[in-house]
């Protein structure tokens, strides 16, 4: 998935778009912006569950082919990355004049993060809310990426 994120990224961003995020040891900025919007929905509800760490740590090794410490090192940027952030708009803007369609299979990606420890809290769907607003990504696109991800669980 954070492979998928990165693609999507790498192929719509403009040289402008480049995130200008403090690098993640190990990641292209690419790499590290994925992780940290996955790491934001992750945390959205005040609890990283062993569940979603663990989804994020075996992304990061199976996409990125990173150790088990490496992973963990990246993790930990992340989240304190997520944590310094006064807003999401940090992360989105980059993002804002990718296509449409790669909007929604981004939005797609992190519904699937969402649902990683079989629960969706209130918090996290807030959060996803907030980014497919600052996405500009319509609120029936929204509604559609969920159930895609509901139905296949």
């Amino acid at each position: 998935m954070l492979k998928k994120l990165q693609q999507l990224m790498q192929q719509s961003l403009t040289p402008q778009q480049q995130p200008s995020l403090k690098p993640i040891d190990n990641l292209s900025a690419e790499q590290g912006l994925s992780l940290i919007l996955m790491t934001e929905i992750a945390l959205a509800d005040g609890d990283f569950s062993a569940d979603e760490e663990r989804h994020l740590l075996d992304e990061l090794s199976n996409d990125y082919q990173l150790t088990e410490p490496q992973a963990q090192a990246a993790l930990k940027q992340a989240v304190a990355e997520v944590k310094e952030a006064a807003s999401l708009q940090h992360f989105t803007y980059p993002l804002k004049d990718l296509d449409y369609q790669v909007k929604v299979d981004l939005l797609e990606n992190l519904w699937r993060l969402a649902y990683a420890d079989s629960k969706l809290d209130p918090h996290e769907e807030s959060m996803l809310r907030k980014l497919s607003d600052l996405l500009y990504i319509s609120h029936a696109d929204y509604i559609k990426t969920k159930l895609k991800v509901t139905e296949n669980l």
